[in-house]
Parts: C-alpha cells; sequence; structure tokens
C-alpha cells in the first residue's frame, strides 16, 4: 500500500508542477486558451486535493492541512475566472442576450483573470509545489492491509455514500445546494476510483464512464446555480437561466434513474468489491 501512495502521490504532484509552468496566462493569450490551462489546473488541483484525503493515514497531519489550505486558495482563485466564462455560456444556452450584462462578465473575467496571474506568477516564483514531496513523505502506517484491501473497503462505503446521496438528490423537491453536495461526493469517488486503478484495472471501466456521464449532469446544473449567483439582479436573465437549470435537473434525474437503479448498486458493489479479494 504504501508504495501506492507514494507512487499516486509523486504523479500528481508533479502533473500540478506541470500545469502550474504551462498556466502562464500571458495578456495576449485567447479567451479560450485561459479556459483550457484553468480547467486543466483545476483538474490537477482536485486530484492532488483528493490523494491528502483518501491517503490521509500516510501523511504528517500539520503538512496535509496546511497544503491543503493552499490548494483550496487556488482553486478560489481559478474558479472566480472560470465562473465568468460560465455565466457567459449558460446565458447563451438560454438564449438571453444583453450586451451590458455580457460586458460586466467580461470585465469581470479581466480583473480576476489579473489576480490569478499574479498569484501563478508567485507560486512558481517561490517553487511551492516543488517543496511539497518532502512534506508528504509516506510514512508506516499501522494498518497491513494490502492495496486492494484497502480500495475495496474505502470504493464500497464510498458506494453505499453515493447511491444514498443520490437517491436523495433526484428527489422531485430536492434543493440544488443538495445536488451541489452529491455532485462534490461524484467528484469525489472519481478521483478515488483513478488513485486505485492500478488495483482495480480495467474491471471499473464501465463504472468510470457511467459516473462521468452523472457528473456532466449535476456539473450542467451548478453552471445554473453559479450563474443564477452572478446575475440575480437582472430578473429577466434569472428568469432564463431558471427555467434551463430546470430542464438540466429532469435530465439529471432521468440519467439517475436509468444508471443508478437498485440493479446498478448490486454492480457497483460486486465490482468495486472484488478489489480487495484481488491478491
Amino acid at each position: 500500500m504504501r508504495q501506492l501512495v507514494r507512487s499516486q502521490t509523486a504523479k500528481r504532484l508533479k502533473k500540478l508542477d506541470t500545469e502550474l509552468k504551462s498556466s502562464v496566462l500571458p495578456r495576449g493569450a485567447s479567451k479560450r486558451g485561459d479556459a483550457d490551462a484553468i480547467h486543466d489546473l483545476r483538474v490537477s488541483i482536485r486530484r492532488l486535493t483528493e490523494v491528502l484525503r483518501a491517503f490521509e493515514a500516510w501523511f504528517e497531519p500539520g503538512h496535509v492541512k496546511k497544503i491543503r489550505g493552499s490548494l483550496k486558495k487556488l482553486m478560489d482563485q481559478c474558479a472566480a475566472v472560470r465562473n465568468c466564462d460560465i455565466a457567459v455560456k449558460v446565458l447563451r444556452t438560454a438564449r438571453w442576450q444583453d450586451r451590458e450584462l455580457t460586458a460586466a462578465l467580461g470585465e469581470e473575467r479581466r480583473h480576476t483573470r489579473e489576480e490569478l496571474a499574479r498569484k501563478l506568477e508567485s507560486w512558481r516564483r517561490r517553487g511551492r509545489v516543488r517543496k511539497w514531496p518532502g512534506q508528504l513523505r509516506v510514512k508506516q502506517s499501522e494498518s497491513e492491509e494490502s492495496a486492494a484491501e484497502v480500495a475495496g473497503r474505502m470504493l464500497q462505503a464510498m458506494t453505499e455514500d453515493l447511491f444514498r446521496a443520490g437517491q436523495a438528490a433526484a428527489e422531485p423537491d430536492s434543493s440544488r445546494q443538495r445536488m451541489h453536495q452529491f455532485r462534490l461526493k461524484t467528484k469525489q469517488v472519481r478521483y478515488t476510483l483513478e488513485l486505485f486503478e492500478p488495483v482495480c484495472a480495467k474491471r471499473t471501466k464501465e463504472v468510470m464512464e457511467s459516473l462521468k456521464g452523472l457528473q456532466e449532469k449535476l456539473g450542467a446544473i451548478n453552471d445554473c446555480a453559479t450563474t443564477l449567483e452572478m446575475v440575480h439582479r437582472d430578473r429577466g436573465a434569472a428568469a432564463a437561466v431558471r427555467s434551463l437549470a430546470a430542464e438540466r435537473e429532469a435530465e439529471f434525474r432521468a440519467y439517475w434513474k436509468k444508471h443508478f437503479g437498485p440493479r446498478e448498486k448490486v454492480r457497483w458493489m460486486a465490482v468495486l468489491g472484488a478489489a480487495d479479494r484481488k491478491k
């Protein structure tokens, strides 16, 4: 198990360092180029954050807490830029056109982008991520479980939680906050599955595909919620976004019913539970 923790941690740290170096965000860069770089950086941050959560027992708590705090601050600044792009896209999909509102979102993006660029330059200059491998040395765990046994135990527990939370989120009277929390759970399960890919092998391929589809449906709803927060003072725009959100919520419920029924839960438990039987 220590070898898995060590290799996956090193992999995520290296990827994050690479994304930081490539996301320079120069003044002349295209907006699309910015968006792609920020997306890739956010994914790398999430994946390293999941390493810190899933493998917390193998690291020194003090270092983990500090690194999590740094990652959250950077993620928030990435989100501030991304949210402007999302709002413009959602309004376009909702067929709401308002030049003044679009211009205001563009100005907000310019401001948040400049703040993010300064933060990224500071991280690169100080070599922050390059210091973390020394702080995330893998210690000896008291558990004697193998990587396969840890995977089976952890993933089955997460599956139970996922299906329970999903059932509640798919109820007709479910709040968007509940859906948002469920979306976070789906990401956690997905990134944990990726961490245990060496021991789960190809058995989880179909499970991952279903999970990605679910994450996309929930992400579309969350994009509407984010946009509503940014345009709530414009009654017309807010109404158009709410209408789109209702459509996306219906799509999520239909997807959940089709891909995450009782039989699917049994299949998930069988697939993920097989990991702890693999020696």
